[in-house]
């Protein structure tokens, strides 16, 4: 049954079957999740699944594109209430495992150290990162973070994004700004919707590169 739940060629009839079977005798998480996921399975009965699965196996039906939105929005619903109930320790296994599209509603999360961990997703871009910080979910105390964080730090892109967010820590928006090119220092010199104190540093690490007489 579980070679053919993951042979996507598989009959919706035969799925079925394996799924009336499973449901009476053998009971077999793996068949459950591959049912779940299953391009052919009918989706009346996929969703009769979601409630047996754990939240790892709820993440897997997100990321798939064969489960219909309307689907996933059940899985979404079904998640949220799941995790609510879940300890801090449960909580930083998910932001390790979860998918850039659940990146804001971690961080939403009123749970201590939960941004730390989510800097170290594998699946957290630069791009990925840079939207976050200018997106409604960001804090000042994020920033403080990202800065300390070895690896994003050191990202142009990420440096620049920390500058120009209204969110950032302001100091950590001035250690950020010490890594800007010249070019860079003078675009945020012209910006005058920034922080006055980072349109001063901007200017006075302008005159340090030799850009101003």
């Amino acid at each position: 049954m579980r070679r053919l739940v993951l042979n996507p060629s598989t009959s919706a009839s035969i799925l079925e079957e394996i799924f009336e079977k499973n449901r009476q005798e053998t009971h077999a998480h793996a068949i459950w999740v591959g049912l779940s996921i299953h391009p052919r399975f009918p989706d009346t009965l996929r969703e009769t699944i979601f409630p047996h699965l754990f939240w790892r196996d709820l993440l897997k039906v997100l990321d798939c594109p064969a489960v219909p939105e309307r689907a996933k929005q059940k899985v979404m619903q079904l998640l949220q209430r799941r995790m609510e109930r879940v300890a801090a320790g449960e909580w930083k296994a998910f932001a390790r495992a979860c998918s850039p599209k659940l990146f804001p509603w971690v961080m939403k999360q009123d749970q201590d150290g939960l941004f730390a961990v989510l800097l170290e997703n594998p699946r957290m871009t630069e791009t990925a990162l840079v939207r976050l910080i200018h997106s409604p979910a960001m804090k000042p105390e994020f920033s403080v973070q990202i800065v300390d964080n070895r690896v994003w730090r050191k990202r142009r892109s990420v440096r620049k994004a920390l500058v120009y967010s209204k969110k950032s820590d302001l100091t950590s928006a001035l250690v950020s700004l010490k890594g800007m090119t010249k070019s860079e220092l003078k675009e945020v010199e012209g910006t005058y919707t920034l922080h006055p104190l980072i349109l001063m540093s901007a200017r006075a690490l302008i005159r340090e590169k030799g850009g101003l007489k």
